[in-house]
Formats: structure tokens, sequence, C-alpha cells
């Protein structure tokens, strides 16, 4: 199976000239940052209507099952549907969804039931708006510029995760329904915006589609399965993908230890918050670095040097007692981190055949977070049994071992094509 290859002329314009690119752009982030208050309102307002931490703290739960359960066949979708179809239908699900605990909030407290539907249907749709709308970018944005489209939609979710807080607090002080109004009209907007840039496909293109998302029984399992089977068989990919894994649950454990380690400590809630803050600022810096990163420094030594200089940073922690550096050394996982998955995710965008990228993108992204959710467990379980510079150097020791794994990588696609 050949790849279809990502755009790729010469006199293409730059992505700040390009009006599609731009329009998605936009679009997405306008809706990740009413996504991303409605993320802190809702626990907030089921709170204030008598329901228990616990039974508030479901909703992050709820969110994190369904992105692992609809990942697959998100992926599947949008290699078999219309990408503009699917995307539209996903921003107005949501615009609706949204909405509706909008006008309840505004009449009544908001019941649990409906909170938790609105996640199931609101993250179910974006996980199938995501694979699409990377399909996408791929067919829009040239080869040589898919590195810096990667950079931005990072960085774009790092702005809406630095401004969201401020807004959600002043948005609540004025009525507890405002925030969830402003999020589904984020959603009306990022689906006006895809309205605009994305063209439907061809009519044959959209027959050929049509025709595939059909498959009978006997095919449906192969067809489904399509990315596992391309994972399985490229080295790279693989290997690539259980770096990740290990990488993410690592950090997810190492954030929670900073949030229980830290914030049992006097004055430690101003510290944890001035950690999360100085953690998002250095993460939209460091997605933004990414093309510079991409054109001068070696793909193994950018997926190493992320937990390098964490494990350094808690490494000193553990012999100091710091807790400057301890933050420190979760800071440098923002910065580096981002510029690793960007990284991967252009090769993945040019070497992957574009009839089953939505399928390998999805099931590269489940592998990659399956063990996440394990992550404030492993750090609960650590600090109930250590001391916080205890606590560093394991993670430390893990970081190191991480480091490491890069320099055995098999060569990338890219590296390939580029030395045959």
């Amino acid at each position: 199976m050949t790849a279809t290859a990502p755009l790729d002329t010469a006199d293409a314009p730059r992505l700040s000239r390009n009006r599609e690119f731009r329009l998605l752009w936009i679009g997405q982030a306008l809706s990740d940052f009413g996504s991303s208050m409605t993320f802190i309102v809702l626990p907030l307002v089921l709170l204030a209507a008598g329901y228990s931490a616990t039974v508030a703290a479901t909703i992050g739960t709820a969110s994190l099952v369904v992105a692992l359960v609809t990942r697959l066949p998100a992926g599947y979708l949008s290699d078999r549907y219309d990408q503009r179809t699917l995307m539209l239908l996903c921003d107005l699900i949501r615009m609706f969804a949204v909405g509706a605990v909008a006008l309840y909030v505004l009449l009544r407290p908001v019941p649990i039931a409906l909170a938790l539907a609105t996640v199931i249907v609101s993250d179910a749709a974006l996980e199938v708006f995501r694979p699409a709308q990377n399909k996408v970018i791929r067919r829009i944005v040239p080869t040589e510029q898919l590195g810096a489209a990667m950079s931005l939609n990072q960085a774009r979710a790092y702005g809406a995760d630095i401004a969201a807080p401020a807004a959600a607090g002043l948005l609540l002080s004025l009525s507890p329904s405002v925030p969830f109004t402003v999020d589904a009209l984020t959603f009306g907007a990022s689906a006006l915006c895809v309205a605009a840039a994305v063209r439907s496909r061809r009519p044959a293109e959209a027959h050929m589609s049509t025709a595939a998302a059909r498959p009978d029984r006997a095919r449906f399992r192969t067809e489904f399965t399509a990315g596992w089977r391309y994972l399985i068989g490229d080295r790279f990919m693989r290997c690539s993908a259980a770096y990740f894994a290990g990488l993410n649950v690592t950090f997810s454990a190492l954030a929670f230890a900073l949030i229980l380690g830290v914030g049992r400590l006097p004055d430690g809630a101003v510290m944890v918050g001035t950690a999360m803050s100085a953690a998002a600022v250095v993460g939209l810096a460091g997605s933004l670095l990414t093309p510079l990163f991409q054109r001068h420094i070696p793909l193994r030594t950018t997926l190493a040097s992320a937990p390098a200089l964490a494990a350094a940073l808690l490494a000193l922690a553990w012999s100091s007692g710091s807790t400057v550096a301890f933050v420190a050394g979760f800071c440098a996982l923002c910065l580096l981190t981002p510029v690793s998955a960007a990284t991967f995710a252009t090769i993945m965008a040019v070497a992957v055949p574009e009839e089953i990228y939505g399928r390998v993108s999805t099931t590269s992204s489940l592998l990659a977070q399956i063990l996440q959710p394990l992550g404030p467990l492993a750090a609960g379980l650590l600090l109930a049994r250590f001391s916080l510079p205890t606590t560093a150097a394991l993670f430390a020791g893990t970081l190191a071992v991480l480091a490491a794994v890069p320099l055995v990588l098999p060569d990338s696609p890219a590296q390939d094509r580029s030395s045959s």
C-alpha cells in the first residue's frame, strides 16, 4: 500500500496566508477555549448544586473512559466518510449538548445525569472531530509546513489552557450559565469556520468513500483493524508508541505528585497554582519552538531531551530537597514533550498512507495514552509511602530510563526515504 503524499507545491502560501488552515485554527482556538472553561466550571456547578466531590470527580473519569472507548471507531469513521460532514456534525452536536446545559443551569440546578450525558456526547464528538481535522490539515498544508502546522495546533491548546481559568472565574461570577453559553457559541463559530474552510471530497472520491464505508461483514474486521496492523508491521511506529505510553503515564503521575505533594505543604495551593500556570506557559513556548527543533535537532535527541532534562532536575530535587527543582522538572517535561509529540505527528502525517491515516493516528494515540489513567493512582501510592524528595528520586530514575529508549529506536520512515 503506497502513501498518498500531502500537498507539496513550490508556490504554496505560508501558513499565515493559508486561508483554509487559518480558518480551521481560529475555529478550533475558540472551541478549545470554550471547552477548557467547561472542564473547569462543570464540576464547580455540580458542587454548588450539593453534589459531593466524589460525584463531581466522575466527570473527569467519564471523560477519560469515553476518549479511550471512542478513539478507534473515530479513526475508522474519519477514513470512511467525508471529513467536512463529520466535523460539522461534531461541532453542532457539541453546540446543542452544551447549550442544553446552559439553559438548564439558568433555570435550576443541573442533575448529574445531564452533566454525564453532556460529557459523554461532547467527548465522543471531539474524538471523531480530531482525526477528521488531521486528515484535512494533511490535505491543505504542504509537506514542508506540516511541522509548523502541528506546533501551532499544540500552541492553540496551551493558549486556551492559559486563558480559560481566569475567564471561567469571571464568567462564573456573572451567572453559572454564562460559561456554558459562551462554550456553545464557540462551537457554532467553529462550525462556521469549518463550513467556510473545508471542501467536501470530489464526487468520485465521495463515491469511493461511501462504497468503502459499507464493507460486508467479512471485510469489516479487516478494515477496522487496519491501524493496528500498520503499527504492528512498522517497527518505528510501534516502538515510538510504546515510548510515548511510558512517557505519558510518567507525566501524568508527576503532575499529580506535584499537586498532592506540593499542595500539602504550607502555602502549597499557591505554589501548585503558580506551577501549573508556569507549566502551561512553557508548554506554549515548547510548541512554538517545535519547527526550530525539527530543522536543527536530530529526532533521537529531541525524543531523549525531555525525560533527560526532567530526570536531572528531579535528581536535584531529591538531593537538595528543593520544591522549586521538583516544579522545574515538571516544567521541563511541559517544555519539551510537545516538541517530541509534534515531531512524531509530523512524521506520521508524511509517512502513513492517506486511506488509513485516520485509523493509524487514533490507534497510535490510544496506545500512547492507554496507561495514562494509572498516573494519578501511582502518584497517590508513592506519596502515601515515601516523602516528596524520595518520590522525586523514583521519578528521576524512571525518566532516565525513558531518556535512553530513543537512542535505540529504529530509523523513522522519513529517514529511510531520505537515505534511499
